[in-house]
């Protein structure tokens, strides 16, 4: 197979996701999840003059993607506020779509057959992670392409011997713009192409090895970049790290965030077949060991043990998406190894010429099977089932946009609230905000808890005398937070006819 043939696959790929990506954009309740909107809160204050900040005059960094972030800051400008969730519904959904494209461009970096690329497109197609973080409005799709581009350009730019890589390096920093993982996999990068270089002989000196110019001008690529962001945001912000790592990581007493990261990993390996799924990319790795395959089995080792050191996330598999297509490479190359080694031996066993028509029927009908099943595995058990049903993904969004938008229409503009959801509430009221988790509030994010790594990820702390000594006029959760409070009672709003949504707020008022 070509790579003209394998473009028919691609396509069909190409099919595949989008109607899957139309399932979640269904799912979802047509609107991006609640944590998007906190980026475009950021973005819409920045375009009212604002600056870059969750609260006027307060400078917490409670994003981690600035890249994404500054993307939707001209589509704000130009008015389309209002329906920012679809539109970067539509730009993630968009991003998945090219990395399936990208896929046949990395391949063509390799000695891998055109059909390695076909058929990681079609695994990724039918995978429920990758297709329901492509659409949820956050820059999961959008950094893994530019994870993927930079790899892409780094094993091209190693196909000839002193290319310099500063094209990797300005696509890794673009990466790391959007998530600060991307630093770690330009690490892994600069990494493996000095082993690369340490393990040919040809070298002339250790020395050489590793401090090569090409490998120089990578890095020196990738700070031009990165280096002024980081100054800029260090100055502006105060920390070295983002406000939402303090109050989601802790340094101190780690074992029970590494043993609730662990089971992270361990819940999104089974919902995508469980681990003896990992037994089919190992043979990409053996006979012949191939620098892609070692690259791109170095991404996923370090990345999943950095999910697990920072304790897994509340999703199922908004982390390990962007390297999907990583591991659905080395599938696909082990698969295609194991066909090859299966039609040699069915043609030595069988000489009519209807053995390989009848061992490409029979290869067809085994693809077909698998793809269903995972399919059915990660998304109509996984995402579906441990995302979207148990987080009543549709009515929260419709509960909270319906909320938000009667705020801004009915309460005072220097109405105070706090909230246990700092998205989509906050972003259609357009009120000063407490964010009760600490994502967007310094105080919060920096305090010690003791059970951190026990609870859920982004949710553990919580100062609820702060929150009260903060005194904000309205608090909305989604439990009965304050039911036995003196200071608040129940608000009687009248905001919605949908009983469904109202079960879903609970908002409380100050006592009179």
């Amino acid at each position: 197979m070509n790579y003209k043939s394998a473009l028919f696959i691609i396509l069909l790929a190409l099919v595949l996701l989008a109607f899957h990506q139309g399932h979640y954009y269904d799912a979802l309740g047509r609107d991006a999840v609640d944590d998007a909107y906190i980026s475009w809160r950021y973005a819409r204050n920045l375009v009212s003059g604002h600056g870059l900040v969750f609260n006027p005059g307060e400078r917490v960094e409670g994003y981690t993607n600035f890249l994404w972030t500054i993307v939707s800051v001209p589509f704000i400008a130009l008015g389309a506020g209002e329906v920012m969730g679809p539109v970067g519904m539509g730009l993630g959904a968009l991003c998945a779509l090219a990395t399936l494209v990208l896929l046949v461009v990395f391949v063509r970096q390799t000695d891998e057959r055109p059909l390695v690329a076909g058929l990681a497109a079609l695994l990724l197609a039918v995978d429920g992670s990758f297709a329901l973080w492509s659409v949820s409005g956050m820059e999961t799709a959008f950094f893994g392409l530019w994870l993927l581009a930079g790899a892409t350009a780094y094993l091209w730019e190693n196909r000839r011997a002193g290319r310099p890589g500063v094209l990797s390096g300005v696509l890794f920093a673009l990466a790391a713009l959007s998530r600060p993982e991307g630093l770690l996999v330009f690490a892994l990068t600069v990494i493996h192409q000095v082993f690369l270089r340490l393990a040919d002989l040809r070298q002339e000196s250790w020395l050489a090895a590793a401090v090569n110019w090409a490998d120089m001008a990578r890095i020196l690529g990738f700070l031009a970049v990165f280096a002024p962001y980081f100054l800029w945001r260090y100055r502006y912000y105060g920390h070295l790290l983002p406000n939402t790592f303090y109050a989601k990581v802790t340094l101190e007493n780690t074992e029970a965030q590494h043993a609730r990261g662990w089971r992270h990993l361990e819940t999104f390996v089974n919902v995508h077949r469980g681990w003896l799924i990992l037994l089919f990319p190992l043979v990409a790795l053996v006979r012949r060991v191939r620098p892609w395959a070692t690259y791109a089995a170095l991404i996923l080792a370090v990345y999943s043990a950095y999910i697990v050191y920072v304790g897994g996330d509340w999703s199922v598999g908004r982390f390990f998406a962007p390297i999907l297509p990583f591991f659905y490479l080395l599938l696909a190359a082990g698969l295609v190894r194991l066909a090859e080694v299966s039609l040699a031996l069915w043609r030595r066993r069988i000489s009519d010429q209807r053995g390989p028509w009848i061992a490409g029927a029979v290869g067809v009908v085994l693809l077909t099977l698998g793809l269903f099943a995972l399919y059915d595995a990660s998304s109509v058990h996984g995402e579906d089932e441990l995302f979207v049903q148990r987080f009543q993904a549709a009515t929260a969004t419709r509960a909270r946009v319906t909320f938000g938008r009667w705020l801004k229409a009915h309460v005072p503009p220097d109405t105070y609230i706090a909230v246990d959801a700092a998205g989509q509430i906050p972003y259609f009221s357009g009120l000063r905000t407490l964010d009760m988790f600490g994502i967007n509030d310094e105080h919060t994010a920096h305090m010690k808890v003791p059970t951190m790594g026990q609870g859920t990820p982004g949710h553990e702390k919580f100062d609820f005398p702060y929150i009260m000594a903060r005194r904000p006029d309205l608090v909305i959760v989604y439990g009965p937070l304050l039911d036995n409070s003196t200071e608040y009672v129940r608000a009687d709003y009248n905001w919605t006819d949908d009983p469904a949504l109202r079960a879903f707020l609970n908002v409380y008022r100050q006592a009179q």
